[in-house]
This record gives structure tokens, C-alpha cells and sequence, in this order.
């Protein structure tokens, strides 16, 4: 009768401790200074702070199109490059699941503007002084009048 008794304890502990842990992985996380901010309920991941902010992993870039040093490509990744390598450039850059994508480009000269065509980056020159910048018949912007 003893035995029974243990093994029914012993099996309704394990349940009882399996049902709390089971729980505690379907909640998002929140991190604050004291941790007493609850995490957004939209919000996977909730980074609650007034005086720090979020640093991107930093990942040297061997080129847009290899996924290395990371093992693959996965959409949706973010990382900033640090360091000049072949044709990546410092900066943010995010992963559309086959290639790096500047995500922040960098105008090459004083006054360029950069505009994104839905693939990817596309230079507006330097307008002449009294020119404004319009959006064109096709859609895109340019300098007119």
C-alpha cells in the first residue's frame, strides 16, 4: 500500500511540475532594469529601457550574396557588418532568405538620395538649385521645376 501511495505521489509531483514549466515557455520576454515591466503582449521580445539601447549582433560580411560566416541565409535576419569586404559596405544589413540587403544605404555624395524600388536601392543625383524633387508620370521620383 506504501509503494502505491509513493508512485501516486511521485506521478502527480512530475505533473505538477511539468504543467509549470509548460507554461513558462508560452510567455514573451521582457527585459528592463529591474525587471518588474511586463513585456508588450504583442511583443515576442520587449527591450524596456530609458537610457540604453539595443546593440545589433556584429557579423563581418563576406559578400551580399554568401551566407557565411552565419551557416545559412534566413529571411528576416538582421546584423551589422563592421568591417569593408569585397562588395559589402558598413552597416545594417537584413537577410531576405537568399541575400544581405543594405538596410540603411549610404549616399555616395553631398545631396544624393536613395529611394527603395521594392528590390533594392536606387540613387536620386544632386538636383540644380531651384529644382524640387517630385514623383514622376512612371511613379519615380525626379527633378523638375
Amino acid at each position: 500500500m506504501m509503494k502505491k501511495f509513493r508512485y501516486l505521489k511521485n506521478c502527480l509531483l512530475l505533473f505538477a511540475l511539468l504543467a509549470i514549466s509548460l507554461s513558462g515557455f508560452s510567455q514573451n520576454v521582457g527585459i528592463s532594469p529591474t525587471g518588474a515591466v511586463a513585456p508588450n503582449s504583442s511583443a515576442g521580445l520587449d527591450v524596456n529601457f530609458s537610457n540604453k539601447g539595443l546593440l545589433i549582433p556584429r557579423v563581418v560580411l563576406v559578400s551580399l550574396t554568401s551566407a557565411t560566416p552565419l551557416a545559412a541565409h534566413v529571411a528576416g535576419m538582421i546584423v551589422y557588418n563592421p568591417a569593408p569586404n569585397a562588395n559589402v559596405t558598413p552597416g545594417f544589413y537584413f537577410n531576405d532568405g537568399s541575400k544581405w540587403i543594405p538596410a540603411l544605404p549610404v549616399a555616395s555624395a553631398t545631396g544624393e538620395m536613395q529611394y527603395w524600388n521594392g528590390t533594392t536601392w536606387v540613387v536620386i543625383p544632386t538636383g540644380f538649385p531651384g529644382q524640387r524633387l517630385t514623383v514622376g508620370a512612371s511613379g519615380l521620383p525626379v527633378w523638375g521645376p
